[in-house]
């Protein structure tokens, strides 16, 4: 159980309750939950530990030797306290561990983009294969999109195409 506590991606806001092993699958599963005692709201920021609810969500995570792993976490639904903020009811936000609606963790979603990045759609589908990481050649090119480009400075120089000169453009 102390080995598995190590491998968690957010020791500080997660708690391990229980874990199954499945060899026939080769699958472990570690069943979590939040420990934050104080939450923001992501619209208005205030913080606030009046619980809504609670519900079960599901993370696809790194593997670890030959078995993947599936992150179960039980986490909970808050109220806005804030009268004034749009957003009455909010789920708690884990930044260390996934983005809001992601199925996978932040960690595995890293080595996919990195996977996606090197080698593309198909060569980087049979490599993540081969890491024991199932993953589509689209889903690889779509997370190489979503990264942001880097912004670009001023402009000094503007060239224009000899293209639009042929067709008698002018700008």
């Amino acid at each position: 159980m102390e080995l598995l506590y190590h491998l968690l991606p957010d020791k500080a806001n997660l708690q391990l309750d229980t874990w199954y092993l499945d060899e026939a699958q080769a699958s472990i599963k570690l069943m979590l939950f939040s420990t934050q005692a104080l939450v923001k709201c992501p619209v208005c920021s205030k913080q606030t530990h009046r619980i809504h609810s609670r519900y079960e969500r599901t993370l696809a995570d790194l593997p670890w030797a030959d078995y993947s792993m599936t992150l179960q976490l039980r986490v909970r639904k808050f109220f806005c306290i804030n009268t004034l903020c749009k957003r009455r009811i909010f789920t708690e936000r884990l930044a260390l561990v996934t983005a809001p609606w992601a199925r996978r963790t932040l960690r595995l979603a890293q080595q996919l983009t990195d996977i996606g990045l090197a080698l593309g759609g198909a060569a980087g589908e049979r490599q993540s294969q081969k890491l024991g990481i199932t993953v589509s050649r689209n889903t690889l090119l779509s997370l190489v999109r979503r990264i942001p480009l880097p912004s670009v400075g001023m402009l000094s120089t503007v060239g224009v195409d000899d293209f639009c000169f042929r067709k008698g453009q002018t700008y």
